[in-house]
C-alpha cells in the first residue's frame, strides 16, 4: 500500500518510514500539511495518510479537512498521530474526517494492526465502487432500452404525435405510447408508475408492452362473431382490466396513474378515461381556448373492483390534446414553489401559432428556467396529439 507520512519531526518521520517499508509498504513523506497536499495531488496511488496532529503552518486536523474538501477522485484513509489524551479532542477529530488515531509514542504492533484494518476498509470500498460502476452501466443499458421503447414522433392516420420525456434519474416510471387499432382508430396513453428507479421502470416496461398489444392479449380488442369480427374496447373497460390485473400488495406500492384514450382519425371523436392522472388539456384551435378533460378514478392497482368514466369530445381540425405527468405541475423552483396548472395553461395559451415541436421546446425551456436546472426531482413527461385531417 502507498502511504504518506506527514510529520514535522525528522527523526519521527524517518523512523515511521523505516518500519513501514519493512512491512512492504511504499512510503512518501512530508514535513507539513501544505507539502502533503502537493504530494497527494501528484501521486494518485496514495490511499493512506498518517499525520501528526500538532504541526506548524497546517496541523493534522487542518490537513484532514483540506483533503476531505478536495476533489482528488479517491478516498484517502486518514490516521492522526497524537499525544493528546483528551477524549473530546478525538471526537472532534473524527467529526472533522479522521478515520483513526494512534497515540504517541507509537506502538508499532498497534500501528500495523490499525493499518491492516484501514487497508481492509479501502479494499472493501474499492470492491463496492466496482459493483456500483457495474450497476450504473446496467442502468445505462436499461435506459437505452427504455428510450427504444418510446414511440417515435409520427403522423398516423391524420393525427400528429410528439412528446417530451425526461426521467428524474437514469430510469423513469413514466411511459406513453400511441398506435393504430384499425384503419380509423388510434389508441394513445400516458402513465406514471408510483416511485422512481428500477422497480418503477420495470413495471412501466410491462405496462407499455401490454398497451402496445399485438393482438395476442385481448386487452384493447375482443373478438366478435360479426364483421369486422372484433370490437375495440372502450377506455374505461381497458382501465378496469388493468386494475384487476395489477392489484398490488400494500408493501409494494406499485400502483400507477394513467390517461388512456382512443381517437377516430376520420371524425376527430376522442373518448378518454383516467385513473388518478392529471387532467389532459384540450387546446381548441379556432377559439384559442384551453379546456380540461377532467375525469374521475383512483390510480390503478390501489383498490379492487373500481369503475372509471369515459369522456367523449369532438376535435376540430388543428385541435390538440396535451397529456402530462404530475412531474410537470409539481416541478419546484428554488423557493419550493410548484409550477402549477395555472402557469402551464398560461404558457400553452401562448403556443396556438406554434408547431407541436415548438410548443414542446417552449414548455421544456420554461420548466428548466423555473427549476434552475435541466435535472428534475420527478419524471417530467408530456405527450401532444393534433388532429389535422
Amino acid at each position: 500500500m502507498d502511504i504518506l507520512i506527514v510529520e514535522d519531526a525528522r527523526d519521527q518521520r524517518m523512523m515511521l518510514a523505516v518500519v513501514l517499508k519493512k512491512q512492504g509498504h511504499r512510503i512518501f513523506a512530508a514535513s507539513d500539511g501544505h507539502e502533503a497536499l502537493g504530494i497527494l495531488a501528484n501521486h494518485s496511488t496514495i490511499r493512506i495518510v498518517i499525520s501528526d496532529w500538532m504541526m506548524p503552518n497546517m496541523d493534522g486536523i487542518e490537513l484532514c479537512e483540506a483533503i476531505r474538501k478536495s476533489d482528488i477522485g479517491r478516498y484517502v484513509y486518514f490516521m492522526l498521530l497524537t499525544g493528546k489524551s483528551d477524549r473530546q479532542a478525538m471526537v472532534d477529530g473524527m467529526n472533522l474526517g479522521a478515520d483513526d488515531f494512534i497515540n504517541k509514542p507509537v506502538d508499532f504492533a498497534e500501528l500495523n494492526a490499525r493499518l491492516n484494518a484501514g487497508i481492509r476498509i479501502i479494499e472493501l470500498k474499492a470492491a463496492l465502487e466496482n459493483k456500483i460502476q457495474t450497476i450504473e452501466k446496467d442502468l445505462e443499458s436499461a435506459a437505452k432500452t427504455q428510450a427504444r421503447l418510446l414511440a417515435k414522433p409520427a403522423r398516423i392516420q391524420q393525427v400528429d404525435f410528439n412528446w417530451y420525456f425526461k426521467p428524474s434519474r437514469i430510469l423513469g416510471g413514466d411511459m406513453f405510447g400511441y398506435h393504430a387499432l384499425d384503419e380509423q382508430t388510434l389508441s394513445f396513453y400516458q402513465l406514471d408508475v408510483a416511485g422512481h428507479g428500477v422497480s418503477s421502470a420495470l413495471f412501466s416496461f410491462t405496462l407499455n408492452n401490454l398497451l402496445r398489444e399485438d393482438g395476442s392479449v385481448p386487452l384493447l380488442k375482443e373478438s366478435v362473431s360479426e364483421p369486422p369480427f372484433y370490437r375495440i374496447k372502450k377506455p374505461d373497460e381497458v382501465l378496469i382490466s388493468l386494475n384487476n390485473q395489477f392489484q398490488t400488495q400494500p408493501e409494494a406500492m406499485l400502483y400507477f396513474t394513467i390517461a388512456y384514450g382512443i381517437i377516430n382519425s376520420r371524425t376527430g371523436s376522442v373518448t378518454l378515461s383516467q385513473a388518478g392522472h392529471p387532467a389532459p388539456l384540450w387546446l381548441k384551435n379556432r377559439s384559442c381556448t384551453i379546456e380540461k378533460i377532467a375525469g374521475r378514478g383512483v390510480p390503478l392497482g390501489m383498490m379492487p373492483a373500481m369503475t372509471y368514466d369515459n369522456i367523449t369530445i369532438n376535435l376540430q381540425p388543428g385541435d390538440r390534446i396535451f397529456l402530462y405527468s404530475d412531474g410537470v405541475t409539481e416541478c419546484e423552483n428554488g423557493d419550493g414553489e410548484l409550477y402549477g396548472e395555472t402557469r402551464l395553461e398560461s404558457l400553452l395559451a401562448e403556443t396556438f401559432d406554434h408547431s407541436i415541436a415548438e410548443m414542446i421546446a417552449k414548455v421544456e425551456r420554461n420548466l428548466v428556467s423555473w427549476a434552475g436546472s435541466d435535472v428534475f426531482m420527478d419524471d417530467v413527461t408530456y405527450l401532444v396529439l393534433e388532429w389535422q385531417p
